[in-house]
């Protein structure tokens, strides 16, 4: 029952550690080292594929094989007064119970029986702490130095493993910390011959534990912080003994604390013993996920209808060089509910937070069997799901405030319905809360590339990835969903691309008229006079384009509205015709419409056949 008490030790350590990281990533402080797990470029921490080998040291510990104790989307790192209160606590608590946990293996590699833990753990507090605090004091300097001049870091972790047999000293030998240090050094350079076989086991261990590491979530946190626990423990049980036997250290030598009575750890006690560690267990795969933070959802929720709109390799994308983003557009029963304070007025809170309920679409594999194969397409399917959320509030160049979850966090919770792949999502609110955005998109891609928000902090202009656009799926929530909203935020879109001249400009043009975008249109066709093409069209200022075009679109219902604005975003949005008038071999005359519910804007244009070049243009005419 020995072993079974140390490996409850190492996870009770764990979950603890577990449960302050989910709380830091909600409440918005950092744990030093925890919050520093491997995360994605999004910041998402997920379960990282590949082996790892590595050597225990102390107790078995889930950073050592670079597993994150939280699936949730790790924040920007937040150093404050509560991350140092936090940091300290668990400082002193992996202390104390690292004292348990080496008291124990002692007892145990001495053959004294089952040792009083809690009085282990009391009596090498003040020295466990102390190499605590050493250690990680060395290990700041050494990532300081490493990333100043990489071979004073490469000197410090040399130093820093010679003293690594500083707590096995001080245990072992029940030596103060300044005496252990002391020994350390010598300890470790007489006895390195020794160490290096199981060193190299140690290695070869790990590495076959570290590979349950991308077992889908949950079993990528659980099954490797159990199997670690056990194999790492009977690592750290056969390097005391290596060293009991090599410093001749025997039970009549040392004034160890007295066993218990065996008599009272029997029956009931052991079988508590043995049902924690499911229990610990369960509880680390309850926290990691993120599950427990729903203690915080209460209160009444409010229901806002959206939409939804996508990037895309769309023909005016490819044409403008990748410089104009258009998107589709989807209006389903898109839903969340969401409970938001009162931030129409001056005075804003720094943070917005809580769970809220989504509905959207999420990709999912379907299968259909045809004969003696399987075909599997991939197929949107409406789902709910439940949102974490820490959103930090930005400001704009322009001064305007909205609140944003790149620098805070945002996670989907686990559900009844596993996505195709891990999705991740980043949520923005506008500064005066009627507007809500929240995309989602696969965590192997980067997000800061494409959230963009609008100078007046209302609309998340999302751009165009370059590697895959259509998996960035952007919902839109308001409670006042109104064309001069979607108008406002297509004209703030288009303020970001650019509308230099290039072959096939004609196709930008056709999609600023259909995004209702009056600025656009009118730098467009002066773009194109400056650059020598003979444009005819509507002598009309900014205002009357917009007024135009907005007026083209007033009896249309919102899903024509919405699949009229999709045509600017699509492959195939606008047919292009040759006429047949045209008499010259080596220019092509064409003709184009933009449609509308009101009929349709013609476009002719003529273009060199030998370079593309836009030579001509009619609007209108």
């Amino acid at each position: 029952m020995a072993y079974f008490r140390l490996i409850v030790l190492v996870l009770f350590v764990e979950v603890t550690i577990t449960v302050a990281v989910s709380f830091g990533i909600y409440f918005g402080f950092s744990i030093y080292p925890y919050t520093l797990t491997t995360l994605t470029p999004s910041g998402a921490a997920v379960q990282s594929a590949g082996f790892n080998a590595t050597i225990p040291l102390y107790m078995p510990s889930l950073v050592d094989l670079k597993v994150p104790y939280s699936l949730l989307r790790g924040a920007t790192p937040a150093w404050g007064v509560a991350a140092f209160l936090v940091s300290a606590g668990l400082m002193g608590i992996q202390s104390f119970i690292r004292g348990m946990y080496l008291g124990g293996l002692k007892g145990w590699v001495l053959n004294q029986g089952k040792v009083p833990l809690f009085a282990s753990g009391r009596k090498y507090f003040g020295d466990m702490i102390a190499w605590t605090i050493f250690q990680f004091v060395t290990g700041a300097a050494m990532i300081f130095f490493a990333a100043a001049f990489f071979p004073i870091g490469i000197i410090l972790i040399i130093v820093l493993m010679c003293y690594s047999l500083t707590p096995y000293l001080i245990v072992l030998e029940n030596i103060s910390f300044s005496t252990a240090l002391a020994k350390a050094t010598g300890t470790f350079r007489r006895n390195f011959g020794a160490m290096l076989p199981l060193a190299l086991l140690a290695m070869i261990c790990t590495l076959l534990v570290s590979l349950f590491r991308s077992l889908t979530p949950p079993w990528g946190y659980a099954v490797p912080l159990l199997a670690y626990a056990c194999v790492g423990t009977m690592l750290i049980d056969k390097l005391m003994q290596i060293l009991a036997e090599k410093l001749r250290i025997t039970p009549e030598q040392q004034s160890t604390i007295q066993p218990t009575d065996e008599i009272r750890t029997r029956g009931l006690v052991n079988v508590v013993v043995v049902l924690l560690i499911p229990v610990l267990l369960f509880t680390g795969i309850f926290t990691a996920s993120g599950k427990h933070l729903r203690m915080f959802d209460f209160g009444s929720k409010k229901q806002i209808e959206g939409i939804s709109y996508l990037t895309s390799f769309s023909d005016v994308y490819y044409a403008s060089k990748t410089r104009y983003t258009a998107y589709l557009w989807q209006s389903a029963e898109y839903k969340i509910a969401i409970k938001l304070p009162d931030i129409t007025g001056d005075r804003k809170p720094d943070e917005l937070r809580g769970i809220a309920e989504i509905t959207w679409q999420m990709d999912e594999n379907i299968r259909t069997a045809q004969g003696n194969s399987t075909q599997i397409d991939v197929k949107p399917i409406m789902h709910k799901s439940q949102l974490m959320y820490r959103l930090v509030k930005e400001t704009t160049m322009d001064g305007h405030v909205y609140y944003s979850s790149l620098r805070g966090s945002s996670s989907i919770l686990p559900g009844d319905v596993e996505p195709r792949e891990p999705l991740s999502v980043q949520i923005m609110v506008s500064g005066d809360g009627s507007q809500i955005f929240v995309i989602q998109y696969p965590t192997r891609f980067d997000i800061s590339p494409v959230f963009r928000v609008s100078d007046d902090g209302k609309y998340v202009i999302t751009g165009t990835s370059p590697v895959n656009p259509m998996d960035f799926h952007t919902y839109w929530f308001t409670a006042d969903q109104r064309t001069d909203h979607m108008f406002n935020l297509l004209a703030a879109k288009n303020q970001l691309n650019d509308t230099a001249m290039f072959n096939r400009a004609y196709l930008a043009l056709a999609a600023a008229m259909q995004e209702g975008d009056g600025r656009t249109v009118v730098n467009l066709l002066e773009t194109m006079r400056k650059s020598g093409v003979d444009v005819k069209a509507p002598e009309w200022d900014i205002q009357t384009w917009t007024d135009n075009l907005h007026h083209r679109y007033q009896d249309a219902s919102l899903p024509n509205f919405l699949e009229l604005l999709s045509k600017a975003g699509m492959q195939g949005g606008y047919e292009v015709t040759e006429t047949s008038d045209n008499k010259e071999e080596e220019v092509g005359a064409y003709h184009l419409e933009v449609p509308f519910p009101d009929g349709v804007v013609p476009i002719t244009f003529k273009e060199s056949k030998v370079d593309g070049k836009l030579l001509s243009i009619h609007v209108m005419e």
